[in-house]
């Protein structure tokens, strides 16, 4: 195997590896009625993209079916996390966070404190900035690929 394999085979299982740990810790911990998805969609929202935006749009953002983002942003709509507004196609559908969603959001991650507080306290904080530079400059890469 060539270097540039083996570190990326390594650095991918690695990536899989923390995901799968993340969501599961996470999830344990969520508020009733809410999944990693759902989640993953408000935050969405907060860290990475201006509201509104369409089913479409964020379907393309996950790489995922709009039925199946749709059916969360419907979830999420029943909760009160998310506004919709109903487009002409399923995918016009327009979907902004609401209050609630945004709070929802910031008493999870406040929920997650400790958990967040033992990574620091075993990885030094200029560390987990340099990973997590890294990791934004390899996802930003993934998502300007021509398969796109």
């Amino acid at each position: 195997m060539t270097d540039i394999r083996e570190t990326l085979v390594g650095l991918f299982t690695e990536l899989a590896t923390l995901e799968h740990l993340t969501r599961t810790r996470i999830e344990r911990q969520f508020p009733h009625g809410l999944a990693s998805a759902h989640f993953g969609i408000l935050n969405y929202f907060i860290r990475n993209h201006p509201e509104p935006d369409t089913v479409a749009g964020i379907a393309w953002s996950f790489q995922e079916e709009e039925a199946r983002v749709a059916g969360q942003i419907q979830a999420l709509a029943s909760l009160g996390y998310v506004k919709i507004v109903q487009g002409l196609k399923q995918s016009d559908t327009v979907v902004t966070i609401t209050d609630a969603g945004r709070a929802v959001v910031d008493e999870h991650l406040d929920h997650l404190g400790p958990d967040f507080e033992q990574l620091v306290a075993e990885i030094p904080l200029e560390e987990l900035r340099i990973a997590h530079n890294v990791l934004h400059e390899i996802r930003l890469v993934m998502d300007n690929l021509p398969d796109r």
